[in-house]
């Protein structure tokens, strides 16, 4: 996958965190890593609404290749409030699989 299209997947699962939309995030992971429930629950302690981060940022992005899994990489993203960055992040692994991106959320840290 290119950093453009490993871009627009990691855009894509912070709308839904942002939205709050966890049942359909769960769904696109195909249940891969954390539940809707742990995502909700770690979502909600931030301690404030999570808001989409600035532009800049996708830019930006933390991408390493995952050791001995060719084609697949991590994905570490800043969480964002009005207030701005945040200490927390949310952690992918992120592959294709017949040409389709496979999304599993690894853990959202908070602390």
């Amino acid at each position: 996958m290119s950093p453009n299209e490993l871009g627009l997947v990691a855009k894509h699962v912070m709308k839904l965190l942002v939205e709050r939309r966890f049942d359909e995030l769960e769904e696109a992971t195909g249940g891969a890593g954390l539940s809707a429930d742990d995502m909700e629950a770690a979502v909600d302690d931030v301690g404030s609404a999570l808001v989409m981060p600035p532009e800049t940022v996708w830019r930006e992005l933390r991408i390493t290749p995952v050791r001995n899994w060719p084609g697949a990489f991590n994905l570490k993203l800043d969480l964002w409030t009005a207030r701005g960055r945040t200490s927390n992040t949310v952690e992918l692994t992120v592959h294709s699989k017949d040409g389709v991106p496979v999304i599993e959320v690894d853990d959202i840290i908070v602390g």
